[in-house]
């Protein structure tokens, strides 16, 4: 096959590449740009709501000294995951610290919010802090990928391959097009030194 008929089959594969990739992103790319800004105005967002506090009465198995004496760890996990079923909890990023006075501190962040669970086990009750940052700040957490579920992630990298395929489509159908060529990669050449020259000043 001559040079041009395969420049050719590739312009025509590269054209509906780039029109039904921008058409499948077009949520996406609505929902990103929203979001970043109002991840750089977050003065423009409301106030969050308040915190809610509440105190739970732990289940028998949950207050037994002497298995969190044993592993802290584990018993911090089971503690989670009753407190995730009995008290409408989520959390995405986890960490257990255990001190010797017999209190298991949880914090579980999430898009969004976060939580705070102060496990007593010597008392017999767990006290719940449930911070709820509110619906703009957990656009702009997902936006990020922060706390967020590997589903949510895998589709930010599903979303980042199909936008470098609609970059680099657009790029291949302005190569050809002689007489619009040079004031087109002029333009976009001047993006990147604005870009560049940004980033200089930034840092």
């Amino acid at each position: 096959m001559k040079s041009g008929s395969k420049q050719a089959v590739l312009a025509r594969w590269m054209r509906p590449v780039h029109v039904y990739c921008s058409l499948f992103m077009l949520a996406a790319m609505l929902f990103f740009t929203l979001t970043g800004l109002t991840l750089n105005h977050r003065e423009w967002l409301p106030a969050a709501p308040q915190v809610q506090v509440r105190e739970v009465v732990l289940p028998a198995e949950l207050a037994a000294g002497e298995r969190w004496q044993k592993n802290p760890q584990q018993m911090g996990r089971e503690a989670w995951r009753w407190l995730e079923k009995t008290q409408d909890l989520t959390g995405i990023e986890l960490r257990y610290d255990w001190s010797d006075d017999g209190v298991m501190l949880i914090d579980a962040k999430r898009a969004g919010g976060y939580v705070l669970a102060e496990v007593r086990v010597n008392e017999g009750v767990a006290v719940i802090e449930n911070h709820r940052k509110g619906f703009f700040a957990t656009l702009n957490d997902l936006h990020m990928g922060r706390y967020s579920p590997a589903l949510w992630r895998g589709f930010i990298d599903f979303f980042a391959v199909l936008m470098l395929l609609f970059t680099l489509s657009g790029l291949y159908l302005v190569v050809p097009q002689r007489k619009r060529r040079t004031r087109l990669l002029g333009l976009a050449a001047a993006g990147g030194v604005l870009l560049l020259g940004l980033h200089w000043f930034a840092i």
